[in-house]
């Protein structure tokens, strides 16, 4: 029988065999209630040593020990039990006395009423389960309040830890870019969480500076992790290579070595050969370029495909498209990762598929700065101002 079915325990002390026959007898036919019987106060004390009871029902007058005597040993060792007094008319001040000095739950005189014992019986063991079933919800109550503590303590943690991280990313992105004869380079980036997986950088090697933005499969701190494994690979291979191709295969190799199954990055080459007038760009991934041309006010979209690094593993396809592009004065080459056009309308709708190139065509003429400031304005008002679902990189080359 479990804790919850089991019935009432009564202790009784009386000395008088009457009482405690009589009183054993109205228990037995009128409730289901486990009745003990006791008349010896140290044979009750031991009785409350051997087992817990819910009730504890005393007579005042007895030998050895009186009724209030009884009843507060008895609390020392059950202080949970409802105590009870069973008193003549002389005793009503003691009676009186005891409701303070041992928690008495009410006494009753004597001669006394079968129908009143037994309706302040079930009163008492009624008022005791609410009791106890309030001190679980306080103790429930507590410990989930700890809980909350715990894991409000935690949070405040893990946000310093991820305002940690995202002054880490920050550093990972250059301050500043070099100055090239007649480029102006500008670049904006905007993590849809504390860290992101967006990244951009640049190198320069033998008069040549190379450029990149990519984008890693995820968000957080695992992508923001790869990216400083990127940044490491690309300024180690930027070095080596001999164009933005031999640049995207070879961190290719390398990141298969290191990025678990499933992940891989998107990522585009800005090549910027040093004496000459074009750009070089391959793309591994990312959506295609946009060039505005200031002269015509056309907006162009070269073709360039190519799968994401370390998509398919060692040993798979790396093949990249590769395109030498020439830029007139005021000319604007945009580079970004997807997160831009992913921005949705209220009705759903994708920025990139509504309104991102009737933007773009609008801004041409404008220099690089101005065409990332007012993109990203005109995907706030799309969005109203939702929260960006995705991070969203850019990177501009204004000729001069």
């Amino acid at each position: 029988m479990s804790e919850e079915s089991k019935p009432p325990r009564i202790l009784f002390l009386d000395d008088d065999e009457l009482a405690l026959r009589s009183l054993r007898a109205l228990f037995s036919l009128e409730t289901e209630y486990d009745f003990v019987v006791a008349q010896d106060p140290l044979e009750a004390l031991k009785l409350l040593d051997e087992s817990p009871f819910d009730l504890i029902l005393s007579d005042y007058l007895m030998p050895k020990m009186n009724g209030i005597e009884f009843l507060k040993e008895g609390r020392k060792k059950q202080p949970d039990a409802v105590r009870m007094l069973l008193t003549g008319f002389a005793d009503k001040e003691n009676a009186i006395r005891a409701i303070n000095e041992v928690g008495l739950y009410q006494y009753l005189e004597k001669p006394w009423s079968n129908d009143s014992l037994l309706i302040t019986v079930r009163n008492a063991l009624q008022e005791k389960s609410l009791r106890q079933l309030l001190a679980e919800k306080v103790r429930s109550l507590d410990l989930l309040r700890r809980d909350h503590l715990a894991l409000a303590a935690r949070h405040e943690e893990l946000e310093k830890e991820l305002a940690m991280a995202a002054r880490v990313q920050r550093s990972l992105l250059p301050a500043t870019f070099p100055a090239l004869p007649g480029y102006k380079v500008v670049a904006t980036y905007h993590p849809s969480e504390a860290v992101g997986g967006d990244y951009y950088d640049y190198a320069c090697r033998d008069g040549d500076t190379v450029f990149m933005l990519s984008d890693v499969s995820g968000h957080g701190v695992q992508a923001a992790m790869i990216n400083l494994l990127l940044k490491a690979i690309f300024q180690d291979e930027a070095c080596r290579a001999d164009g933005p191709v031999e640049l995207l295969r070879r961190m290719d190799g390398r990141l298969c070595q290191f990025l678990p199954e499933g992940i891989y990055a998107a990522a585009g080459v800005i090549w910027m050969p040093a004496g000459k007038g074009h750009i070089e760009l391959a793309n591994a991934g990312l959506p295609g370029p946009f060039i505005l041309r200031a002269r015509t006010g056309e907006l162009i979209e070269p073709p360039l495909t190519g799968m994401p690094l370390a998509l398919f593993g060692p040993g798979g396809p790396c093949e990249y498209d590769c395109r030498e592009m020439e830029l007139s004065s005021g000319d604007v080459l945009l580079i970004g990762s997807d997160g831009l056009g992913d921005i949705r309308g209220p009705d759903g709708e994708f920025f990139q598929d509504h309104e991102l190139r009737t933007c773009l065509r609008d801004l041409a003429g404008r220099d690089g700065a101005m065409v990332i400031r007012s993109l990203l304005e005109a995907a706030g008002r799309y969005s109203n101002g939702s929260r960006y679902p995705d991070d969203v990189c850019l990177l501009a080359f204004t000729r001069v």
